[in-house]
């Protein structure tokens, strides 16, 4: 899949409104934490969830 395809563009928006819309809000409501920490911690859990589900969706849904 290149980079800058239509189906990129929309693979990426996708994954990533799932991911800051729903996945991250999570994690930091279940913190209870200051703002500098709950990023970074946000962060460490969402860099591999993100890597992994792309993984996962290239392997099985998006073939070339």
């Amino acid at each position: 899949m290149k980079l800058f395809s239509k189906e990129s563009i929309i693979f990426y928006s996708i994954l990533g409104a799932f991911t800051g819309f729903v996945i991250a809000p999570f994690i930091r409501s279940l913190m209870d934490l200051s703002t500098p920490i709950e990023l970074v911690i946000t962060t460490c859990f969402i860099i591999p969830m993100y890597v992994i589900a792309k993984k996962l969706l290239l392997k099985y849904f998006i073939k070339n």
